[in-house]
């Protein structure tokens, strides 16, 4: 059923969602439900479903900011006869609850909630105390007045009348310059980064320039108002290892909190130096650069940004004249999962929350040696406090199967392949072992010199959709490695037009293209 009413004399149209009533429980509920949310919800109905989720009411709640309400409080149920009763009518109690009330949709598809409460101006042509009797005899209480402009206040019902009806009564009356209902409503703040060249960043927002497809990306954007990589108690911590990086670049160095490199004597072994408090000294690499601005560049006025921009960064440069061994590689691994294992006076809490690593050879076959799959079991076994840390890494360039790289289809590893501006597999490695796609071909980022450039490979997918994890963990500090893997596989995007299988999964385009819109929701 729709509802009509005006605003500022603008008729206005929303859906009702037939069946959903939002519930606001009373402290003494939610006392006894001991947080548990499926059991309040079954003291009113039962879920809500979204559409997604097989619900029965038309909607993708998400979308419209759903959790937004909930976090306030509110939770969405599908209505019992009495709850069912009471949500149309003002000033109704249901037990347990503190507030029963109606769910709308506007045109745009945003969810606003009913309230009691409408606000409203009498003619100003009459006496303020003319003016409350006119309210009084409509059957309104005065709950507050309001001095933002003469004769305006917030009213209630002082009886049980059905909102709609009530609204559109007070509408008719001459008196009235305006009487409109309160609708609570999902009010984020529409952030979209400042700094100058982000604009080429087609991978956060994609307008369809340059060949592109509308909403070819990640959806940032979104995510963006809900976190940026900084967690209830810290920032969220993502290590890129690889071969260097220019630390002191104005979009990096003030979000690198640690890290180190490893020094070698050309013969395969090599000693761990903890990155000096002013950075100097630290090994350069265009490619370790690039992939660090992918995760992490900061919001600055400055170039671009990364993926989770208010996430902190541990540099960590194992191969900086790109020749080494897997034990030093294995080193870092573990390194970044617990700084304690090269550091002695670090501590296991400085280690990452997640790991980025576009490291291999340009070919189709990688060997894993021992040494390594003992570090990678380590940092997803042990890391974060025994939680695990995800490790993300670049699956090869070229039209090969994961499975010849025994890294990339480690158990442990979460391998990213790249996709285009037109939302398509880039030429990238495919497989079962393939995780997901996220953007790497033409992707703007940082470079040496205090640069800024484009490049394409999976090498920068993959600390893409690392930032991607950082803001899932932010906004789940507790969830483990594998939790993390889950939600950006169910979140993906089904891109490329072709068919996935019954497991939500294609050879070359994974579980799809990585949504961080949809895994921080």
């Amino acid at each position: 059923m729709d509802w009509t009413f005006r605003l500022r004399g603008k008729e206005v149209r929303m859906a009702s969602v037939e069946g959903v009533a939002a519930v606001r429980p009373s402290a003494a509920a939610r006392s006894r439900a001991a947080g548990s949310r499926a059991r309040l919800v079954r003291q009113f109905g039962g879920p809500a479903l979204d559409t997604s989720r097989g619900g029965r009411f038309g909607l993708d709640l998400p979308s419209r900011n759903r959790q937004l309400f909930e976090r306030a409080g509110w939770l969405f149920v599908d209505a019992n006869d009495p709850v069912s009763r009471a949500a149309p009518i003002t000033r109704t109690t249901v037990d347990d609850a503190e507030a029963v009330q109606q769910v709308f949709v506007d045109r745009s598809g945003n969810m606003q909630i009913s309230s009691d409460v409408i606000t409203l101006q009498v003619d100003t042509d009459v006496a303020e105390s003319e003016a409350q009797q006119r309210v009084a005899g409509d059957g309104l209480r005065v709950l507050r007045r309001m001095l933002l402009a003469p004769s305006t206040f917030e009213v209630s019902a002082m009886d049980q009348r059905p909102l709609l009806e009530l609204v559109q009564e007070l509408q008719d009356k001459p008196y009235y310059r305006f009487a409109e209902p309160m609708l609570l409503q999902a009010i984020t703040g529409r952030f979209v980064p400042a700094d100058p060249r982000y604009g080429d960043q087609w991978q956060h927002h994609n307008d369809g320039s340059n060949g592109g497809t509308v909403g070819a990306d990640i959806h940032s954007e979104q995510a963006w108002n809900r976190t940026r990589g900084r967690g209830p108690n810290h920032p969220v911590r993502i290590a890129v290892i690889d071969n260097g990086m220019q630390v002191r670049h104005p979009d990096l160095r003030t979000g690198i909190v640690g890290g180190g490199h490893f020094r070698s004597d050309g013969l395969g072994s090599a000693t761990f130096v903890r990155i000096p408090p002013g950075m100097a000294g630290f090994p350069s690499n265009s490619h370790g650069t690039f992939c660090m601005g992918m995760a992490g560049a900061r919001l600055n006025t400055r170039g671009g940004c990364g993926s989770a921009p208010e996430a902190n960064l541990l540099a960590v440069a194992c191969l900086n004249e790109q020749v080494g061994t897997q034990a030093t590689l294995a080193r870092a691994v573990a390194y970044a999962a617990d700084p304690t294992r090269e550091d002695a006076q670090a501590t296991a809490a400085n280690g990452a929350d997640v790991i980025a690593c576009s490291l291999g050879p340009n070919g189709a076959d990688w060997d894993l040696t021992s040494v390594l799959d003992l570090a990678l079991g380590f940092a997803a076994a042990s890391g974060r406090g025994g939680r695990g840390t995800p490790i993300f890494w670049a699956v090869s360039n070229g039209h090969f199967e994961v499975a010849r790289d025994e890294i990339c289809a480690h158990p442990d590893v979460i391998g990213v392949g790249r996709s285009n501006r037109r939302d398509l597999a880039d030429g990238s490695a495919f497989g079962p072992e393939l995780d997901f796609l996220a953007p790497g071909a033409e992707v703007f980022s940082t470079q040496p010199g205090s640069q800024y450039g484009f490049s394409t490979g999976t090498s920068f997918a993959a600390p893409l959709a690392a930032g991607v994890g950082a803001l899932v963990l932010a906004r789940n500090p507790l969830w483990t490695a594998q939790q993390v893997r889950d939600r950006l596989r169910n979140t993906c995007d089904k891109v490329g037009g072709v068919v996935y299988n019954t497991n939500g999964h294609h050879a070359e385009y994974g579980f799809g293209r990585i949504n961080a819109d949809r895994a921080t929701m």
